[in-house]
């Protein structure tokens, strides 16, 4: 069996968190009831406090975790740059933020922090000391639609090479291994007043490979309105990453986002590549954790009953075949 841990970021459930369906204490339960270990959190999402954290909520998140036998991991941070209307903040002022969020990782037992892929590489390089201060992790988001291969990594592993992999890695997203568009965006696109046909014509043209420049011309000659350009430029902007490439990286990839849209009733993903990235990720003996992020909700809400619950239990039952726990 893997050594590969079993996650959920509790972004997955925030539409029913939103509609005050769930309280924090559910979602947590909902990540024990599936047989998961690891709890991620946007601590600005889901906890009033932040980032002045009580002793008493502390003292309520661990009991938590030890009631339902889960262990935090990862809390997701933003390098807000433009917070002020007025002015773009200070590099002083951005590394602050990440020691204010590293505090409150360490505080909830994290060991690492998401920061995002636009988070300067000198803002990174100024906190390495603040992350060996708090003993947590810097982990860089690794989105669509940029990607491991292209030459807008090279800074960061050039400050990997510099100082080493004890405090700056990588967390990819697995939005990065998006095989084909995903049907239920597709029908989104329908409600919102694209074409049916047309948007059925740009995604066989995806799947086909066609030049998207052609397409364009096309859907044109077609009748298209600005929906289907719309969703042509979605489309356009799907990634697919060999997942091979991350055993050029395997050293240091700190934890993986389980990004999906929409798990299948037969439990497979409709268009992320997990077989392949997770027989990746076995072959470099990669022990950390995948944790699931859903955001499907955000497509269906407009019309459509949400179930972040069934979605997330679903991909994890996917995970346990692909793990070899079952």
């Amino acid at each position: 069996m893997s050594k590969i841990k079993r996650g959920v970021s509790l972004y997955s459930y925030q539409e029913e968190y939103f509609h005050r369906k769930m309280k924090l204490e559910d979602c947590i339960k909902a990540v024990a009831d599936i047989g998961a270990t690891g709890v991620e959190i946007i601590p600005e999402q889901m906890i009033n406090e932040y980032p002045n954290l009580s002793e008493a909520f502390i003292e309520k998140w661990f009991g938590w975790m030890e009631k339902y036998k889960l262990t935090p991991t990862c809390a997701d941070v933003f390098s807000e740059s433009l917070m002020f209307k007025n002015r773009i903040l200070s590099d002083d002022e951005l590394v602050d933020l990440m020691e204010r969020d590293l505090k409150v990782a360490k505080q909830l037992g994290c060991f690492v922090i998401r920061t995002l892929c636009t988070t300067p590489v000198r803002i990174i390089e100024k906190s390495l000391p603040l992350a060996e201060k708090y003993n947590i992790k810097i982990g860089l988001e690794i989105h669509a639609p940029l990607n491991l291969d292209s030459s807008w990594f090279d800074p960061y592993k050039r400050l990997i090479d510099k100082y080493g992999s004890e405090w700056f890695g990588i967390i990819p997203d697995m939005g990065v291994f998006q095989l084909r568009p995903s049907q239920i965006q597709a029908e989104r696109a329908v409600r919102d007043g694209a074409n049916p046909k047309i948007v059925e014509y740009i995604n066989k043209a995806f799947e086909a490979k066609a030049d998207m420049k052609k397409v364009r011309e096309d859907i044109a000659k077609m009748g298209a309105n600005a929906q289907d350009f719309a969703w042509l430029g979605s489309v356009s902007r799907i990634l697919y990453t060999n997942p091979e490439v991350l055993k050029k990286h395997k050293d240091y990839i700190f934890h993986i986002h389980g990004k999906f849209y929409n798990m299948r009733e037969d439990l497979t993903d409709e268009c992320l590549d997990y077989e392949n990235v997770i027989k990746v990720l076995k072959e470099i003996g990669y022990d950390g954790y995948i944790s699931s992020e859903y955001e499907g909700n955000r497509t269906l809400h407009d019309a459509l009953p949400v179930d972040s619950v069934e979605q997330v239990a679903r991909q994890h039952k996917m995970l346990k075949r692909l793990l070899g726990e079952e």
